[in-house]
C-alpha cells in the first residue's frame, strides 16, 4: 500500500514537470518583423527657352529657324511612372502623394502657364514639382515617362470617373479619345503630343482599343540626378530648333505620322514619327531638349 502511494506521487510529479516545460515553450516570443522606412522626395522641373524661364509675358529669347520671339499660349506636361535609381543601380518606383489636384496614382501634371497675359485661356495655378516617397536610401538617377500611362489615358476625363489632374479640360484630347501628354502652344505653332490610333469599342462604357496605336509616350532616364539638388529642365528652344515658325501663318504638330511639322520635333523628343516609339528603343540617347541641372 505504501509503495502504491509513493508511485502515485512520482507519476503526478512527472506529469506536473511536463506541463511546466510545455508552458515555457509556448511563451517564447516570435521574431520582430523588419520594418522598411521611407523618405520624402521632391523632384523639381523647369521649362525654359534657352536660359529664360517660359513666361506668358513678352520674351527676349528667340526660337525656330526664323528667330521668333515666342508668345506662349500654353505649357503643360503630364509625367508618369517616375522611378529613382539607387546605389545598387536598381530602379525604385516613387509612390506619388495623392493630393487630389496635381497627382493621381502614378501620373502628375506639370503646369508652367500662369493663366495671365498671352496664356489667358489657362489657369493661374502652377506646379513645377512632383512629390512622393521612396524607401530610405541613396539615389543618383531618375527615370520617367512623358505622358499619361496607357491604363489611365482614357480615364478620368469627365462624368462619374472625373479625377484631377486627368480632368483638366485643356489637356483633354477628345478627338483622339484620350489626353494630350504634352501641350506647348505659342503664337505661330501648336504642339500637342498624344497617343494616336485608338479605336472606340463601346461608346457607352467608354471602352477603347489602343493595341494598334502610336503611343507617342517617350521614356527618359538620367544617370546623374540627385533629387535633393538637381532639376529636370525642358528647353523649348531646343525642341523647335528645326522648325520654321511664322506667327502670321500658324502651323500645328498634332502627333500625326504624316505631319511634316512634327518631323523635327519628334526627333528631338527621341521619338520615331512613324511608329511613335523611342528611336532604337532609347529615347534618352537621342533626345536633345531635356537636361539635368
Amino acid at each position: 500500500m505504501w509503495m502504491n502511494k509513493l508511485l502515485a506521487v512520482a507519476i503526478v510529479g512527472a506529469l506536473s514537470g511536463c506541463g511546466s516545460s510545455s508552458s515555457e515553450d509556448t511563451t517564447q516570443q516570435s521574431p520582430t518583423p523588419s520594418v522598411t522606412t521611407t523618405q520624402n522626395v521632391e523632384i523639381k522641373f523647369a521649362a525654359r527657352v534657352g536660359n529664360e524661364d517660359i513666361s506668358c509675358d513678352p520674351m527676349l529669347s528667340l526660337v525656330g529657324l526664323s528667330n521668333l520671339n515666342p508668345e506662349f499660349k500654353d505649357a503643360r506636361i503630364y509625367i508618369s511612372e517616375v522611378a529613382l535609381v539607387n546605389d545598387a543601380d536598381e530602379l525604385v518606383s516613387v509612390m506619388l502623394d495623392q493630393d487630389k489636384k496635381w497627382q493621381y496614382k502614378n501620373v502628375a501634371l506639370l503646369d508652367f502657364e500662369t493663366g495671365t497675359g498671352s496664356c489667358s485661356n489657362g489657369n493661374t495655378a502652377l506646379n513645377h514639382v512632383i512629390k512622393g516617397t521612396v524607401p530610405s536610401g541613396n539615389y543618383d538617377g531618375i527615370q520617367f515617362t512623358l505622358g499619361v500611362p496607357t491604363e489611365l489615358n482614357n480615364y478620368g476625363i469627365d462624368g462619374d470617373d472625373a479625377v484631377s489632374p486627368l480632368d483638366v479640360m485643356g489637356m483633354n484630347w477628345s478627338w483622339q479619345m484620350g489626353h494630350k501628354h504634352l501641350r506647348m502652344d505659342i503664337k505661330g505653332l501648336m504642339i500637342h503630343l498624344g497617343t494616336t490610333g485608338c479605336e472606340v469599342v463601346d461608346a457607352d462604357t467608354e471602352t477603347v482599343d489602343c493595341s494598334s496605336s502610336r503611343p507617342n509616350r517617350p521614356k527618359y532616364q538620367f544617370d546623374s540626378f540627385n533629387p535633393a539638388s538637381n532639376s529636370i529642365v525642358f528647353d523649348y528652344q531646343k525642341l523647335v530648333a528645326g522648325n520654321d515658325i511664322d506667327d502670321m501663318a500658324p502651323s500645328m504638330c498634332m502627333s500625326s505620322s504624316s505631319d511634316s511639322v512634327c518631323q523635327h520635333i519628334f526627333g528631338r523628343l527621341g521619338l520615331d514619327l512613324t511608329s511613335g516609339q523611342c528611336i532604337d528603343g532609347d529615347c534618352s540617347a537621342v533626345q536633345t531638349w531635356i537636361a539635368v541641372e
